[in-house]
């Protein structure tokens, strides 16, 4: 194993989330609050009912476990989303917290591992999270997330 990946390895400090791509958020977030009994104060939807968007994000909590749902919204990011091999239902992506973005992405970038998917520009900004998703075609088809908490910037 190189150096640059026990690297990249110390950088993880735990599983961030597990991502579902859904058809409709409302329909999804309907069927996690009745098998899970989540109430809507336990439920952080981003953007907010009414803005408009590309996609429409739900995150919540179960147990230990942090969940993303993700309805793509805009016709170009249903086809990409949706089309995937685990387009509609079933877990989309890995997401992985890690202290510092900025420096997991300069230890990918060593190995030829690229931003990409639908963060083609690198990293952005959702509330106070930093995320970028890893490029599909960098990673063998792997669909992996790198988020940064704000309690985990790094020192």
């Amino acid at each position: 194993m190189s150096d640059i990946a026990a690297t990249l390895k110390e950088r993880i400090v735990g599983v961030a989330h597990v991502g579902f791509i859904v058809p409709d958020l409302n329909d999804a977030l309907a069927e996690f609050c009745r098998i899970y009994g989540l109430e809507p104060a336990e439920v952080e939807v981003q953007p907010p009912a009414g803005e408009e968007a590309l996609t429409r994000f739900a995150f919540f909590q179960i147990g230990e476990l942090h969940f993303e749902l993700i309805e793509p919204v805009s016709s170009q990011f249903k086809e990409q989303l949706l089309g995937m091999p685990s387009g509609g239902a079933g877990i989309n992506h890995l997401a992985w917290r890690v202290d510092d973005i900025d420096a997991a992405l300069d230890i990918l970038a060593e190995i030829g591992v690229q931003p990409g998917h639908v963060t083609p520009d690198g990293v952005i900004t959702i509330g106070q999270r930093k995320m970028v998703y890893l490029d599909p075609e960098t990673t063998g088809g792997q669909v992996i997330e790198l988020i940064q908490y704000p309690d985990q910037a790094a020192s």
